[in-house]
């Protein structure tokens, strides 16, 4: 399956796992006719306690929700997996969550460990490596209310030109670019997965206008909101 997360393409196949475990921009761009894949979806208030009982577990893919697996890895999480299942179908069981929750916890602190490795084996992070994801932090947290360069160089201490060339630097795209496209990847989405109105769409990505944010779309797409939405759901 070929997806982007937060704009970075990735090609997601079995030796892969993805943890979300801060909000990210995730879009399918293809899969083939076979693919099939398994998920664990957690509310909020459970995952806080989880990490309350390990606070390690709060640094789970910080930075990066694609984690490449070894074979034992694979085989240990499917396991996991199987046998959360088989407890969660189990008849008779007077209270499934006090029999899953130590399941899940040990689960996930395999994947702590599996993000440990990959973290020592890592090449040290440089200073504008740093800076871009001190940036798409930033992004993410204010795309819906500030699409000016200005404002993210302001909060990183940086002035914007400064800011734009180690952006562009390290990723190849500039950061308005980066601004842009994440704003429509995020519409892109709302307009596949949501029954929101265009005009609602464009007022919760911070748009007053919906002529106007129609115009943002179109610029940076190519198409407009309409003819996404219509070739989304064909």
């Amino acid at each position: 399956m070929q997806l982007d997360i937060n704009l970075q393409p990735y090609r997601f196949n079995r030796e892969h796992l993805l943890c979300f475990t801060t909000p990210c921009a995730c879009r399918i761009v293809s899969r083939s006719p076979g693919f099939r894949c398994v998920g664990l979806l957690l509310s909020k208030a459970f995952w806080r306690q989880l990490v309350h009982i390990d606070r390690t577990l709060g640094k789970i893919a910080i930075r990066n929700a694609f984690i490449a697996l070894n074979e034992d890895e694979h085989e240990r999480l499917s396991r996991f997996y199987d046998l959360l299942c088989l407890c969660a179908d189990a008849s008779g069981l007077q209270d499934s969550t006090e029999t899953l929750y130590p399941l899940i916890l040990g689960m996930f602190c395999q994947v702590r460990n599996i993000c440990r490795r990959l973290e020592d084996t890592a090449m040290p992070m440089s200073h504008s490596e740093k800076i871009l994801y001190d940036f798409l932090d930033l992004l993410h947290t204010h795309y819906s209310k500030q699409r000016r360069v200005s404002f993210y160089a302001d909060e990183l201490s940086l002035t914007p030109r400064h800011l734009s060339t180690v952006i562009r630097l390290v990723s190849g795209r500039s950061a308005a670019r980066w601004i842009e496209e994440y704003v429509v990847l995020e519409a892109q989405i709302l307009l596949r997965n949501s029954p929101m109105t265009i005009k609602e769409i464009a007022y919760k990505l911070g748009f007053n206008d919906q002529s106007l944010f129609s115009k943002y779309f179109s610029r940076v797409s190519g198409g407009s909101p309409e003819s996404y939405r219509r070739s989304s759901t064909t």
